[in-house]
C-alpha cells in the first residue's frame, strides 16, 4: 500500500545523511546503488493460493470498513500471491518479494530511485535485502533494522543501530504525507490498530468500536467487558 517504495526513500535517506559530502555521497551511489535493476523472481502462484491470500486480504478490507476487530494473519506465500497477482499490489511486482521467520521480514528488493530527487541518483536502483522487525502502533510505524545488503555490500549492524531513530522519523513523516494525498488509503490505515511480523506471519488487527463511557450509576467495581478480535 505505498509504504514499501516509502521504505526504501528512507534507507536511501539514510546512506544520503552517512554522505554529509559531495565525495561520500557519490562514493555511497557507487557503492549502494546499481545502474540497472536486479531480478527479483518470484515463485509462480496457483488459483488456489491467490484465493486464499485475497480472502484474507478481502477479510481485512471489510473489518475495517465496518469498524470491527479481526486479527488476520499473512504467511510470506500469501504476501507474495498478493504482490504476484493482486491489482492493488501491482507496483510492487518484480520489484520485492518477502520473507518471514523468527519475527524477523526479509526483503528482497530492486527498486528504482527516481523518487530521490538527487542527480545522478534518480536514473539508479537498490538492488538488496533488508532483514528487520517491525510494529505499526497508534498510527506510526517502529522498525529495528537487523541488517541490509545493497549492490551486495553489507552496512555494519552498528551504523544501522544508530541512524534508527531519524530513519523511523523519515519513514513516518513521509508514510503521513503519502496517506494524506491518497484517501483510499489513509480510510484503511485510520482504521487499522495493529499491524506486526510475529513468529512467522505478519498479524493485521483492526480496530473494534470504541468503548462506551462508564455510566456514572453503574458499579465502579465492575470490570468492562472485552471482546477480544476475531482471529483468521
Amino acid at each position: 500500500m505505498g509504504c514499501t517504495t516509502i521504505f526504501v526513500v528512507a534507507l536511501l535517506g539514510l546512506a544520503l545523511v552517512l554522505g554529509g559530502t559531495w565525495w561520500l555521497l557519490t562514493k555511497v551511489m557507487n557503492d549502494y546503488t546499481s545502474k540497472e535493476p536486479a531480478n527479483v523472481e518470484m515463485a509462480a502462484v496457483s488459483e488456489a493460493e491467490f484465493a486464499a491470500a485475497n480472502d484474507k486480504l478481502v477479510s481485512v478490507q471489510d473489518a475495517q470498513r465496518r469498524h470491527q476487530s479481526v486479527s488476520v494473519q499473512f504467511t510470506a506465500a500469501e504476501l507474495n500471491a498478493l504482490i504476484a497477482r493482486h491489482p492493488d499490489f501491482s507496483d510492487m511486482r518484480g520489484k520485492f518479494r518477502v520473507a518471514i521467520a523468527d519475527s524477523l521480514m526479509t526483503l528482497d528488493m530492486s527498486v528504482p530511485l527516481r523518487e530521490i530527487d538527487v542527480p545522478g541518483i534518480r536514473d539508479r536502483w537498490l538492488n538488496g535485502t533488508a532483514r528487520f522487525e517491525f510494529i505499526y502502533h497508534e498510527n506510526a510505524f517502529n522498525f529495528a533494522l537487523r541488517s541490509l545488503t545493497a549492490n551486495d555490500r553489507d552496512l555494519p549492524l552498528s551504523v544501522l543501530q544508530g541512524f534508527e531513530a531519524p530513519f523511523n522519523k523519515s519513514f513516518n513523516e513521509s508514510f503521513e504525507k503519502s496517506r494524506r494525498k491518497n484517501a483510499r488509503s489513509n480510510e484503511f490505515w485510520e482504521n487499522v490498530k495493529t499491524v506486526a511480523v510475529i513468529d512467522d506471519k505478519l498479524v493485521i488487527t483492526t480496530k473494534g468500536p470504541e468503548a462506551p463511557e462508564a455510566d456514572s450509576d453503574t458499579d465502579d467495581d465492575a470490570e468492562p467487558t472485552v471482546t477480544p478480535p476475531t482471529t483468521i
